[in-house]
């Protein structure tokens, strides 16, 4: 219903600007360009980068400066519990008088050594190239996306030809049965037909030019532009050769893909969280010193006799927890197993996809072959029945037979064009490469 609708108002809406010749690389570089998958994939690569950083932060120094000041009145002493043992005289002369205290002091924390903290920034750097392949399959995705709508235009534009065509060659017959009818070697009923199977035809090029419209409004979609800015295609619908073959396909997929990249990566990282876990048990060794001033008077500030310092190092280990870090190690080595399950079934999953678009590729290509072989024979056929009709050897119901089976060698030898394309650039995904030939500095920008 979606797309009726929008096929409506795209038949209605005129296109005031000028079409803008577009080749597939112009049309991948402005999804990649716009694409809100791929902006984000780059903004996750930036917080990977944060992370590390973060990561990066617990290995180096912490400094810190305190600084404050308060007045007080401490009745401490009055309230000592031999306070009342003093002389009269002397506890007389003690009384609380209020008073000002300013510090200042400069803090540093220093790791000396821990378990964990190496394990931990691997487990960055390693989640760093997990974006990084991440990004690289949206990438390629976005691409073959851009693609396979380039090629569906084509298609349908390609559609629209042959329609137009064979409209025209409807109408050729209309005139030449009208004539015959006005010799006297036709029948109206001849006539009636001629002109039904004209507007059928004709009913079967405004669907056709529909499709292109929706297939240009796909396009628009994938480059986030307009849906009705017009465009104008450069690049046709051709056979271009596979050098590879299918073990050398299945080679590079599971070498290249970054699905398979990724599943690698993450078992690696699950390695090094179970490591980080086990770090919990192990001791870990700190630093920490202070130096700063202690004064009544701001005009004491730096003097020695005022200042203030300590120097501690401690060491920390955890020696009965209830079992929590048993848990969260037994947790990590599932979540470790689980790593390569996925990574076998990405492995399985992948070769399905290779295997598959090299058989469509293979098809595709006999069908051509075959299909350019019957066009002409079709051809020749319907040159032949329109003669034959001519001199009264053939009917109209022949003529219409001829050109109904031009018309479908023409769409089948279509259909195979577009499925080569299609399987082409869908193997060149599956082997982990840019699905268009000239742009891989694109994708990997």
């Amino acid at each position: 219903m979606i797309g009726r609708f929008l096929i409506l108002i795209l038949t209605l809406t005129p296109l005031s600007a000028a079409a803008q010749s577009l080749s597939r690389v112009d049309a991948v570089k402005a999804a990649l360009d716009a694409n809100p998958d791929v902006v984000r994939a780059r903004e996750d690569l930036r917080a990977l980068e944060g992370r590390i950083t973060e990561v990066k932060a617990d290995v180096l120094p912490e400094v810190t400066f305190r600084a404050n000041t308060n007045r007080y009145r401490d009745p401490s002493l009055l309230n000592s519990s031999s306070f009342d043992s003093f002389p009269i005289e002397l506890r007389d002369s003690l009384r609380p008088i209020p008073a000002n205290l300013t510090d200042g002091s400069a803090e540093v924390k220093q790791t000396i050594y821990s378990f964990k903290l190496g394990r931990a920034l691997k487990v960055a750097k390693l989640a760093r190239s997990l974006g990084q392949e991440d990004s690289r399959r949206v990438r390629q995705s976005i691409a073959l996306d851009a693609v396979r709508a380039y090629d569906n235009l084509l298609l349908t534009m390609e559609y629209v030809r042959v329609n137009q065509r064979t409209l025209d060659q409807k109408q050729k017959h209309l005139d030449s049965v009208r004539n015959r009818r006005a010799a006297g070697v036709a029948t109206e009923l001849d006539v009636l037909r001629s002109e039904v199977d004209l507007e059928n035809q004709r009913a079967q090029l405004t669907r056709a030019e529909g499709r292109v419209d929706y297939a240009r409004a796909t396009l628009n979609a994938v480059m986030l532009k307009p849906i009705d800015a017009p465009i104008e295609p450069t690049d046709v619908l051709m056979i271009q050769p596979v050098e590879s073959t299918l073990d050398q396909a299945l080679t590079a997929a599971l070498a290249e893909r970054p699905e398979i990249k990724a599943a690698h990566l993450t078992e690696l990282t699950r390695d090094e969280l179970i490591g980080v876990e086990q770090a919990e048990r192990k001791p870990h060794f700190d630093f920490t010193g202070t130096y700063g001033y202690s004064v009544r008077q701001p005009t004491n500030f730096f003097q020695y006799d005022y200042s203030r310092w300590s120097v501690a190092f401690s060491a920390t280990m955890k020696i009965f927890d209830g079992g929590r870090a048993a848990g969260r190690i037994a947790q990590a080595q599932a979540e470790r197993a689980k790593a390569t399950q996925d990574r076998l079934s990405a492995e399985n999953q992948i070769r399905l996809q290779v295997k598959d678009a090299y058989d469509r590729l293979t098809v595709a290509t006999r069908l051509l072959r075959a299909a350019d072989l019957n066009i002409a024979q079709a051809q020749k056929a319907l040159d032949m029945t329109t003669a034959n009709y001519g001199l009264g050897a053939a009917t109209q119901l022949d003529v219409t037979d001829a050109q109904a089976a031009l018309n479908e060698a023409e769409r089948i030898r279509l259909d195979a064009l577009h499925d080569h394309a299609d399987a082409r650039a869908t193997l060149r995904y599956a082997m982990g490469r840019d699905p268009l030939e000239g742009i891989e500095q694109v994708v990997q920008k």
